[in-house]
């Protein structure tokens, strides 16, 4: 090609080029399901043209520079907030950024807080600046913060202010625009209001209780109690606030001004407030009373209802009327715990449900102006009515219940024959089919016609009476109660207790229930027979579970003593607590579940007991998984498991498995082997170092063994064993022992050093043991080594051999001197024997003994029929002789607890006593230990502190306290896991 060519190509493609740069870049092309990024010079993306990546279509700026510094706003207090203005300028720059997009109110009540999002109001969106109202209810700081539209913010403004919403002035409100509907309950208090701004006719009093406040659960009772010290909030009485009072404040008798009140001469009022003291209360009285002054304020008496709780006591109902005197004009109401010349400075009131309200007198009550509506619960009584001015006429129709009518007050001869049936009878409310289980009501004491052969009587089980019937001669006396409905299939639990005397004979103790059809003949009857009564003249609890046979639609209970066919018949027995319930259970005689007073039963498909929790049979439980038995705990308590993890402790036997871990010896502690050697010239010299923590309870052994190895026969070799205590051994460190050998010959010979003693002789907390020697009466010049060999080395260890024992052994010569003869009386030897009770049983109020609980061990409160019990048991057998003059090394006490009142156990309270046998009435020493238990659960405890002296032989259980975590019962003599002392002893 020429250089002519050459040019003219060039020229043609310089218009080409210069064509294309003034044309539209993009005029032809589209962007498909894609979008183009846009970045700077330095390479960072600044926005996003097309398909986002949330599929949405546009423009998106991202990481714009943040925005300028916005001016301080201007504030001003508006009516419930404040007014802020930005005037759209900038500190840093002239104009807003053209990616401006708005302008964020900020507010808080501290200075120099720090825009959040916690702190944002609003927001403006005009570049050009505004107005906004910002709702405040307190003074309040604000600052502005610019963002741009990628959401970059800029440096905070200033921060303006504090300024906080205008106060609301008579030129603000219209008249009548404020009405009582627009204020809130409690809005306006007694210290908002200015003294005798409100009268008595802008007042709502009347209308129904007169105290404002009478739970006090409001601010006003706040206001009320502010800085007076002696008064506070507590718990109320089915409340959530009640008002408690000092006895223990500066003055004696407190004072608190609840109300006041307009009233006129003759004015009535009912009076009333719960009142609870605590235990160490001692004042006169808790009063609530009426201030009565005349129109000038002059006193002129009180109207006072004073309550005087029981110290301790549960919360008590205390009410009055009182009677404006002549010559009132108003009265003020208190409260105030009062002093009296006996009081003391202690304890505390509480006040809860002041009631005041007005009483109409006689005279006043227009006819048929009072209804039941007017009348509160109790208000007539029946010293309220005139006899016989009562009659049918003044009673509505079902308006007496069983709750309005006195036990005994209708019987027999005040009811028509046929006027009674099944729906006016409420039996079975409770699930027990007896009308008087207890006999209690005097529904079966009117159908005694014979009180020789049955009768009513006091002393019941737990309950006030129990039913008695005598045993006659040849006869079956029986006693039937009500009539219950059933339906054949029906499965009933039939219980009583029974007592017989000790003079029982002549026949058998009768629970049974009778069937009978529609038409009332008797088609059979199922119960339990008792052939050999219990005569101690303790309760027993006798129960069987009976079905309902076809036909049956009726039942009844009756109980009795069959002396039918005897040749001498004597003695009585008694009746409490009978029982008739329905049993429930599912259908079928495969899987289900049955559910009666005595417990719970659960059978599996073949119709089998897996789980049996009832009381008086056996109980147990098996777990299943895919039809296979993996997990038992049968009746006797025996359990098996797949595996077991315990996060806690072991027992076994009572004690603590770890007790017999610690009986065996731990074996080494520390050792150290030597295979290197170090010489002595006569003077002493260490050899070895070995350190170990010493425990007071335990027995250390110390051996060393190595090779002794003189340079010349002649002279001996003397092995010490020094203790440094917690610090670096030397050779002057106290020596623990040491030991001696000859050294007739030259070369290598074994030496051997042992010591043992207890912990206490070491003294608890660490030893650093230092083993040396040296030779002596040697010939001039001899060397002596101590030394192991890489295959026969030398050793130094210290082995824990077992728990303390301690030294039981003395001296004897063994009759080799005749001036110190060999003793008489054995060495001293420690002993450790197991006691089981010979005698246990409760006292009831920690005084009489309560036979109803045999042997068992009753501790604590559970009803005041027992009131706080205690228990006391023996051990007897050698006991006594045992210990007479014997030193104490420990005392253990084994308790079952079957029960306590809290799922999670509870408490003993174990103190000793020095009773040989079970004695009438409750005595113990007063020193004592408290130990925690479980349910069912067995152990030995350590009693050794109260257990210290020779003179004890037995224990006692006695909390003396009436709280829950104390009421248990533990096994007694002739139980399962009766009780058992365990004494370690030397003598």
């Amino acid at each position: 090609m020429s250089n002519f060519d050459i040019g003219a190509r060039l020229a043609a493609l310089e218009k080409q080029v210069a064509r294309l740069q003034r044309s539209t870049r993009l005029g032809n092309s589209s962007i498909e399901d894609a979008a183009v990024q846009v970045y700077d010079q330095d390479g960072s993306l600044r926005a996003v043209i097309g398909q986002q990546t949330d599929g949405t279509s546009g423009v998106v700026v991202v990481n714009g520079p943040p925005p300028p510094q916005p001016s301080p706003p201007a504030l001003a207090s508006t009516l419930g907030g404040i007014s802020v203005t930005w005037d759209g300028t900038f500190t840093d720059a002239v104009a807003a950024p053209l990616d401006f997009s708005r302008i964020e109110i900020h507010t808080n009540t501290t200075s120099g807080f720090t825009p959040s999002p916690a702190t944002l109001r609003t927001t403006l969106e005009s570049p050009q600046g505004g107005t906004l109202l910002i709702p405040v209810d307190q003074p309040s700081y604000v600052r502005l913060l610019a963002r741009n539209t990628s959401g970059s913010a800029g440096v905070p403004s200033e921060q303006t202010g504090p300024a906080g919403p205008a106060a609301v002035v008579a030129q603000d409100v219209l008249d009548g625009i404020i009405n009582e509907t627009k204020l809130a309950d409690e809005a306006v208090s007694r210290l908002k209001l200015q003294i005798g701004a409100v009268g008595y006719n802008q007042l709502g009093i009347g209308t129904g209780n007169l105290i404002p406040d009478p739970s006090f659960e409001g601010p006003l009772t706040d206001d009320l109690i502010a800085g007076k010290a002696a008064w506070s909030f507590t718990t109320g009485n089915r409340s959530a606030r009640g008002l408690r009072v000092s006895a223990a404040a500066p003055t004696a008798s407190q004072v608190l001004q609840l109300t006041e009140l307009p009233v006129s001469p003759g004015d009535r009022f009912f009076l009333a407030f719960d009142a609870k003291a605590s235990a160490d209360w001692n004042s006169e009285s808790m009063r609530c009373y009426l201030r009565w002054h005349d129109a000038t304020g002059t006193i002129l008496g009180h109207g006072i209802t004073k309550a005087t709780p029981a110290p301790g006591g549960d919360w008590v109902r205390f009410s009055s009327q009182q009677q404006a005197p002549a010559g009132v004009a108003r009265a003020t109401v208190w409260i105030s715990n009062f002093f009296g010349p006996t009081s003391t400075s202690t304890g505390t009131g509480d006040f809860d449900n002041i009631e005041l309200k007005t009483v109409v007198g006689a005279g006043m009550v227009l006819a048929d102006s009072i209804g039941t509506l007017e009348l509160t619960a109790g208000a007539v009584t029946a010293d309220k009515v005139t006899a016989k001015t009562l009659t049918a006429r003044e009673v509505k129709a079902l308006s007496l219940t069983g709750d309005e009518i006195a036990s005994n007050t209708l019987v027999a001869r005040h009811v028509v024959a046929g006027a009674l049936n099944a729906s006016h009878l409420a039996i079975g409310t409770n699930g027990n089919l007896v009308a008087d289980p207890s006999y209690e009501t005097g529904y079966i004491a009117n159908l005694l016609a014979n009180p020789a052969l049955a009768a009513v009587e006091a002393g019941g089980n737990n309950s006030p009476k129990c039913l008695r019937i005598t045993s006659t001669l040849n006869q079956y006396v029986w006693v039937q109660h009500a009539s219950s409905p059933v339906l054949p299939g029906d499965r009933l639990w039939l219980a009583a207790d029974y007592k017989a005397t000790t003079d029982l004979t002549g026949g058998k103790v009768q629970l049974y229930v009778g069937f009978y059809d529609e038409a009332g003949t008797r088609l059979s009857s199922d119960g339990v027979s008792v052939t050999t009564p219990v005569t101690d003249g303790t309760w027993t609890r006798i129960s069987k579970i009976v079905e309902v046979p076809t036909g049956a639609t009726k039942a009844n209970l009756r109980v009795g003593y069959d002396a039918t066919g005897a040749t001498t018949a004597a003695g009585n027995v008694y009746f409490d607590n009978t029982e008739v319930r329905p049993l429930l259970a599912g259908p079928g005689s495969g899987a289900r579940a049955e559910v009666s007073p005595m417990g719970l039963r659960l059978y599996d498909e073949s119709g089998e007991e897996a789980v049996s929790l009832v009381t008086g049979a056996p109980n147990y439980v098996t777990l299943r998984t895919g039809g296979e038995s993996v997990a038992t705990v049968d009746q006797d308590g025996v359990a098996s498991f797949q595996s077991l993890n315990v996060a806690d402790v072991i027992t076994w036997r009572g004690d603590d498995l770890s007790t017999f871990l610690n009986q065996a010896p731990r074996g080494l502690q520390a050792i150290d082997y030597q295979i290197t050697a170090v010489t002595s010239t006569g003077s002493e010299m260490g050899f070895v170092e070995l350190a170990f923590d010493a425990e007071a309870d335990r027995m250390y052994r110390v051996v060393f063994d190595a090779y002794a190895d003189p340079s010349v026969a002649g002279g001996e070799v003397v092995v010490y064993l020094r203790d440094g205590g917690n610090g670096a051994p030397t050779i002057t460190s106290p020596q623990i022992q040491s030991v001696t050998y000859p050294m007739p010959t030259a070369g290598l010979r074994r030496v051997r050093l042992e010591d043992l003693r207890h912990g206490q002789g070491w003294g608890v907390g660490t030893h650093r043991l230092l083993i040396s020697f040296k030779n002596q009466a040697a010939p001039s010049g001899a060397t002596i080594r101590m030394l192991g060999g890489s295959t026969y080395r030398g050793f130094l260890y210290v082995e824990d051999v077992g728990p303390l024992v301690l030294e039981t052994g003395r001296y004897n010569t063994g009759g080799g001197s005749t001036t110190e003869p060999p003793p008489t009386t054995p060495a001293p030897k420690k002993y450790v024997k197991t006691y089981s009770a010979s005698w246990s049983g409760s006292y009831a109020r920690r005084s009489s003994y309560n036979s109803y609980y045999g042997n068992q061990m009753l501790q604590g409160y559970y009803s005041s029929t027992n009131g706080t019990q205690a228990s006391l048991v023996g051990f007897g057998g050698s006991l006594s002789s045992d210990l007479s003059g014997a030193t104490i090394n420990k005392a253990e006490l084994y308790l079952y607890f079957a029960h306590w009142y809290s799922n999670s156990g509870g408490k003993a309270v174990i103190k000793a006593h020095g009773l040989t046998s079970r004695p009438s009435t409750f005595s113990s020493d007063s020193e004592s230990m408290t130990v925690s238990w479980a349910r069912n659960q067995g152990k030995w405890v350590d009693i050794t502190s109260i257990f210290d002296s020779t003179k004890w032989r037995g224990i006692a259980l006695d909390p003396n306290s009436t709280s829950s975590t104390y009421y248990g019962r533990a096994r007694g003599v002739g139980e399962s896991n009766p009780p058992q002392l365990r004494v370690t002893y030397t003598k």
